[in-house]
């Protein structure tokens, strides 16, 4: 039976890497209940669940980091190659299995909280640990990954969550022994208008971190459904009908139009904080 497992649990990763997946990690459905609140737990979203399959992806390649062009990271999309790995397992799983499987919901559908979190997902997967820069996951080879989850009747062999921190990596902590900052605190620093903040205990292991979530959201999603509100306020609102006109056709309103539309551009604009981590930059270190 346990053989059995492991098979189809290796025949499910297999697939996912198939279908573009960069990691594919699995956690029990159960390993939720103790983390989250009845209506954000995978039996929530498909009763009888047992499986969390989870899959990541690298955003933005080598060449888009490197970019001096900022409008690169605006208007790229790079967060889709995960969702489609997690479209084929799901189809894998009830044609071979005969069992049920939906990809998790991740999007928010009222502020900032998703029926599920693909962040605590990554980490009972074991894809990675939280970090100083706003509690991204870092993946411990990758660094930053996008990641999107199916939840599934199918009962499969589970990952455990890592032993060892990711955040922070020993340059970091060497920095902070020098200037008491890490890479990503001092690009984006609290007591400077910033998002971050953090301190370090004697171990080198996190003991306090800050992340302004609606400040970073004012800065780095600029373009989406807030632009479009904002806009439309001031649009409606606007006596002359010229200006009102110019509005409307100018290349803001556009552009926020464009994000709604393809929903990339209002994914996020600033990587500041991760352009810094040394946390898998080997992998962005190309010709």
């Amino acid at each position: 039976m346990a053989d059995a497992r492991q098979q189809r649990t290796a025949a499910v990763r297999d697939v996912g890497a198939g279908a573009g997946a960069l990691v594919v990690g699995v956690a029990a459905a159960s390993a939720f209940n103790e983390f989250v609140p009845e209506g954000h737990r995978p039996e929530d979203v498909l009763p009888g669940a047992k499986s969390v399959v989870v899959a990541g992806n690298q955003g933005p390649t080598a060449g888009a980091w490197r970019s001096p062009d900022h409008r690169v990271m605006e208007i790229t999309g790079y967060d889709f190659r995960e969702n489609v790995a997690v479209h084929v397992m799901c189809d894998y799983i009830e044609r071979e299995h005969g069992h049920r499987a939906l990809q998790a919901p991740s999007l928010p559908t009222a502020g900032h909280n998703p029926p599920m979190s693909m962040m605590l997902a990554a980490v009972l997967a074991g894809l990675g640990t939280r970090s100083l820069a706003a509690n991204i996951i870092l993946h411990p080879r990758y660094g930053l990954l996008y990641y999107a989850a199916l939840v599934t009747t199918l009962d499969l062999e589970p990952d455990h969550p890592l032993e060892e921190d990711v955040c922070p990596s020993k340059p970091c902590i060497q920095m902070y022994e020098k200037l008491g900052t890490t890479p990503c605190l001092a690009s984006c620093p609290k007591d400077q208008g910033g998002c971050l903040d953090g301190a370090l205990d004697e171990n080198g292991r996190i003991s306090y971190s800050y992340y302004d979530r609606e400040r970073c959201t004012s800065r780095s999603m600029n373009f989406g459904i807030g632009s479009i509100q904002k806009s439309l306020v001031q649009i409606t609102t606007e006596e002359d009908r010229e200006r009102r006109k110019s509005m409307i056709y100018s290349d803001f309103f556009s552009q926020s139009l464009s994000s709604l539309s393809y929903y990339k551009e209002s994914v996020a604009q600033c990587f500041e904080c991760m352009r810094v981590c040394p946390v898998g930059m080997h992998e962005r270190r190309l010709q």
